[in-house]
């Protein structure tokens, strides 16, 4: 079974750069490991599946992870799983997904995945 990787970060860094030889205004940021959780979802064909809420949770950025040759569809919960009124299940005219991305986070989120080959 294909399965969907989710890593939830604290935030960015910037790297420091050494021994530059000419002006330079650019930055370069990267995650800022060690990732705070993690969680596995295993997709089950056509029927949604949710990643659960995390306890005390303070990522502000999530990164994706989807099997190789594997595309889904999602959608980000920002209120998690309630109230019904806001919440989407993944499903056809959810954006698809392949590979990796980063996704902005909130405390309290939840993220819904489908197979996109089975909608």
């Amino acid at each position: 079974m294909a399965s969907v990787r989710i890593f939830g970060y604290a935030g960015t860094v910037q790297l420091q750069q050494n021994m530059l030889k000419h002006f330079n205004s650019d930055s370069a940021f990267v995650r800022q490991e060690q990732y705070l959780w993690s969680q596995k979802l295993v997709l089950n064909g056509a029927t949604p599946v949710e990643s659960a809420v995390q306890a005390n949770d303070k990522a502000t950025f999530v990164v994706v992870e989807v099997d190789d040759a594997v595309a889904v569809r999602y959608e980000v919960n920002p209120n998690g799983p309630a109230p019904a009124a806001t919440h989407r299940d993944a499903g056809t005219n959810s954006p698809k997904l392949t590979g990796e991305a980063p996704f902005q986070w909130f405390a309290g989120a939840t993220m819904s995945f489908v197979d996109a080959s089975t909608v």
